[in-house]
């Protein structure tokens, strides 16, 4: 648990940081965290115990962190309201003037424990809704439509990073109509440090890439199943896959993958996607839900051709034939036709890659995400 904070100066905020996993702080760390830092605020991040490289990436930023305990198994009611009772605890010792609670159960419990605390701001971040949008059966780690709307009501500012969630919130009445709400593309990407990367030549064959954690509701499966289905048509296609294993109820580990192992090669989790995407034509990522999909971004700041889902937050990357195209989600067929397009035109590999730059710094350079997120938090 973290230690009480002496009382701040004049001018410097105490921002508390919710999440429920390193994905949403992967983003947050650089733009956001240690701009905050910099400008002397303290920052406290509170998150389930992290992956060694996970804490090595906050401890640069100069955050602290405190540690929650993973949720115990068992009725659901009981895991919910010790985890909302630890995070108050959290909030109470540590007094920010501001909490940010990211995606998910994290910005649920979050704003329940901050109002619990009498925290003074409750911003919430709206990473991805469930996957079915209210509209079917929810996996075990999705949060009900009620939850939201009691989470939402509790909030002074919503960031959300698409416009079809926020559409959608505000359709079911989730969303009140006198809490302030923003549309930032995701976490964003710095074009100065990501530059476009040249394509490789084409001689040794289309290489196509997707980088994702191993996880079913990222459409790996479909991307493997696709992979195999071009690979027997176009022996000299690579399909590279980057990512770490996953973890929860739709998790898939790197043996689960053995079956594709003659037509997708498996990388590991990448240490820059950089790496990946420089030595790829074509990025490929048929996810089934997102809020805004970062390794998506990055492909685009890198100048490479899209094929994402038509699906909140992917379809917002994609200006359809202009810098990728859009397919149904879980439709493998489908994803297997968009690839061999590619195989059947590669000269125009060149000229959609441009439009994805070219899209990438109308959409999503990271000072269209640091100056809202700064200002929703009452960061001077």
């Amino acid at each position: 648990m973290a230690m009480p904070a002496p009382a701040p100066a004049t001018g410097v905020r105490r921002v508390a940081i919710i999440a429920g996993s390193a994905d949403p702080l992967r983003g947050l760390d650089g733009p956001i965290i240690k701009e905050m830092v910099s400008r002397r605020h303290r920052v406290l991040v509170i998150t389930p115990d992290l992956a060694q490289p996970d804490v090595a990436a906050l401890d640069e930023t100069g955050a602290e962190r405190a540690v929650l305990s993973q949720p115990p198994h068992g009725l659901r009611l009981f895991s919910d309201w010790k985890a909302i009772g630890e995070i108050k605890a959290i909030l109470a010792d540590w007094e920010p003037h501001v909490i940010l609670g990211c995606g998910g159960k994290s910005m649920i419990y979050a704003a329940i424990a901050a109002k619990s605390a009498g925290v003074g701001r409750v911003v919430l971040l709206v990473d991805a809704l469930p996957e079915h949008r209210f509209a079917g059966q929810l996996a075990s780690d999705e949060m009900p439509a009620w939850r939201y709307g009691q989470a939402l009501r509790a909030a002074d500012e919503v960031i959300v990073h698409n416009r079809d969630d926020l559409a959608l919130l505000k359709r079911l009445g989730l969303m009140p109509a006198e809490v302030p709400a923003i549309v930032v593309p995701g976490n964003g990407v710095d074009l100065a440090a990501h530059a476009a990367l040249p394509l490789p030549p084409l001689a040794q064959g289309l290489v196509f890439a997707m980088i994702a954690p191993l996880d079913k509701r990222k459409g790996v499966i479909e991307y493997c199943e696709a992979a195999a289905r071009v690979h027997a048509n176009a022996p000299n296609t690579r399909f590279l896959l980057a990512g770490a294993p996953g973890a929860g109820p739709t998790g898939i580990d790197a043996a689960a993958l053995a079956p594709y192992g003659a037509h997708v090669e498996y990388l590991g989790s990448p240490k820059d996607a950089r790496d990946v995407l420089a030595t790829s034509h074509i990025f490929v990522y048929p996810s089934h839900v997102e809020g805004m999909p970062q390794p998506v971004l990055e492909a685009m700041a890198a100048g490479r051709p899209i094929i994402t889902t038509d699906i909140a937050g992917c379809r917002e990357t994609v200006d359809v034939r202009v810098n990728g195209c859009l397919v149904p989600a879980r439709d493998v067929e489908a994803l297997a036709e968009e690839m061999e397009s590619f195989l059947k035109r590669p000269d125009l590999i060149a000229p959609i890659a441009r439009a994805s730059r070219t899209k990438a710094e109308r959409f999503c350079g990271i000072d269209a995400v640091k100056g809202p997120m700064l200002e929703a938090l009452g960061i001077d």
